[in-house]
């Protein structure tokens, strides 16, 4: 083409942003050779299916940072009154970013098409810099942001920030997410950098929404995830031989299949087993198959990866979310609250109950109760509610209420489920709740441990489950045979996520991860064996629903 047919080539097409991002830009590629950017197949997907605020989990070295930059730069450059912002974890990182990716493809745009854009200022410098446009809007990379609003935000690498910076992690949080305008869009990616942090409490909660299948407010995050297979160049030739797999690659390729519902090629595998045998452990961090195994703790799991991958691919999302209040009990569905009123609630699904199956008046329950403290910053309470007769998870709650308010929910849950066989964990705040539980909940439906002989010859049941040294490995082990057998039941995401973070300590005790938390793996426990230990149902004791009662009305 002659310059004055490439000038109406580009005129064009200009209009079109899907075109700019693939055809426009000048990018460094690995050997520092200057070529066109254009977005990879993950990259692409990330734009098509991106909401106002995005948590990315990811793969090392799919290109999502570069992929993010440029399409702040074009942003920036294409829109008036648009302040943008990238956050490296460094200086060291924030200048090698704006070199390379803000002022190399800016600086080699076609002179004539540069020349629409007049700078007002521009400063660029090894820990960072800017460029503020004539029209008002500007792009800064810098390693945090506080003062005024960003309407265009990218926080890269936030899982190595909240590890090695944790300062800096809060300042990110206090300041920079505060500063950015309610209607903004935000890109936070990382790689995983172990389990604790701000990046692994975002994740984990924007997974649980994505999970529940809620429909994401403004200020939700929605979740992305996209593993190392979702790169065409994570391939390798297979040798003369051709694929050789031990029993545990068959089993990890088989579980990861069936939990991210895909089809790995041979060539793809070769790629992974020869990784592998440089990148040992550090391989499910730097290039996770799951959301899941990206937070893989190093240390020593109690559940086995590969069991836990397995009944990963088991979970769904919830029939309903009810928002239940717990001292009358009146249930109101949490997609109808958004309608009406979307403060009302709690985007990250605490103190929700989750229903996966509604009661079936031929059917007999099972809840577990794991009892906290109540505060809101505190551990949090959670219960569980099985089927007798498969196990299945039918119903789960977690969050912060007050003890006896707790109770009450138990109760009134309980009731719903044809008067389930309860077991409350009766450790710590365990005793409190027990004894308002009992004064509103049929004793003979709540799990016995033993009975005491009193003074005065009164038998009285020593109610709840008592977990100790002695007593915690049944319950484990007891869930773990289910996992073994692929028979566990687990519906809900975020019961996978503990077993994941639960470890033996230096003494060989059983616990989550520090930064982690084991409530919803402990209710879920209970439950099971609540299950195992529930006692032949006498049918006057029930207090079931009506045969003629629609599902619906619940």
């Amino acid at each position: 083409m002659t310059e004055q047919e490439q000038i109406d080539y580009i005129q064009a097409r200009v209009g079109n942003k899907w075109w700019r991002l693939n055809n426009l830009y000048k990018v460094e590629n690995e050997d520092g050779d200057l070529v066109t950017f254009k977005l990879r197949p993950a990259q692409a997907l990330l734009f098509k299916l991106m909401a106002h605020k995005n948590i990315i989990l990811k793969a090392r070295q799919l290109g999502f940072s570069t992929a993010i930059d440029i399409y702040l730069l074009d942003e920036a450059l294409f829109n008036k009154n648009i302040k943008c912002g990238i956050i490296a974890q460094d200086q060291g990182a924030a200048g090698e970013i704006f070199r390379t990716k803000i002022e190399v493809p800016f600086d080699n745009l076609p002179e004539w098409l540069k020349a629409e854009f007049p700078i007002k200022a521009r400063r660029s410098g090894a820990s960072g810099g800017f460029i503020l446009f004539e029209s008002g809007s500007s792009i800064q990379c810098a390693t945090s942001f506080r003062s005024g609003t960003v309407q265009r935000l990218h926080i890269s690498e936030h899982g190595k920030i909240c590890a090695k910076y944790p300062q800096k992690a809060k300042e990110v949080k206090t300041g920079t997410l505060n500063a950015i305008h309610q209607k903004a869009i935000c890109f936070i990616e990382s790689t995983a950098e172990g389990v604790g942090g701000d990046f692994y409490s975002m994740s984990m909660r924007a997974l649980d929404l994505y999970n529940s299948g809620s429909t994401l407010g403004l200020q939700d995050y929605k979740f992305h995830f996209f593993a190392w297979f979702q790169d065409p160049k994570y391939s390798e030739p297979l040798p003369q031989s051709g694929l050789q797999l031990s029993k545990y690659h068959q089993e990890y390729f088989a579980a990861v299949e069936s939990a991210m519902k895909v089809t790995l090629t041979d060539e793809q595998k070769q790629w992974y087993i020869n990784k592998e045998q440089s990148q040992g452990e550090e391989i499910k961090q730097e290039f996770p198959s799951t959301p899941q195994e990206a937070f893989l703790t190093s240390g020593r799991r109690v559940f086995d990866a590969i069991r836990v991958m397995n009944a990963e691919a088991h979970t769904i999302k919830p029939l309903i979310i009810y928002d239940i209040e717990p001292v009358s009990g009146i249930k109101t569905k949490a997609q109808s609250m958004r309608e009406v009123d979307n403060e009302k609630l709690q985007r990250n699904l605490l103190n929700m109950l989750l229903v996966w199956e509604l009661p079936d008046t031929d059917e007999e329950y099972a809840i577990g109760v794991d009892i906290a403290e109540g505060l809101e910053h505190n551990d949090r309470s959670s219960f569980d509610v099985v089927k007798k007769s498969t196990g299945e998870q039918v119903a789960h709650w977690f969050g912060h209420l007050d003890v006896e308010m707790f109770a009450s929910l138990v109760r009134h849950v309980g009731h719903m489920y044809n008067t389930a066989f309860v077991g409350p964990e009766r450790n710590n705040h365990g005793h409190a709740f027990l004894q308002k539980f009992r004064d509103i909940y049929p004793v003979r439906r709540i799990y016995q441990e033993q009975y005491l002989d009193r003074d005065n010859d009164n038998d009285t049941p020593k109610l709840g489950w008592l977990t100790t040294k002695q007593s915690k490995p049944i319950i484990i082990e007891g869930l773990k045979e289910l996992l073994r057998t692929q028979t566990s039941g687990i519906r809900w995401i975020g019961t996978i996520s503990e077993l994941n973070a639960y470890v033996y300590d230096s003494k060989g005790a059983m616990n989550a991860q520090v930064g982690c938390y084991d409530d919803q793996l402990i209710s879920y426990a209970i439950a099971q064996e609540m299950r195992a230990r529930m006692p032949k149902r006498v049918k006057s004791d029930d207090n079931q629903p009506a045969k003629d009662k629609h599902w619906m009305t619940y």
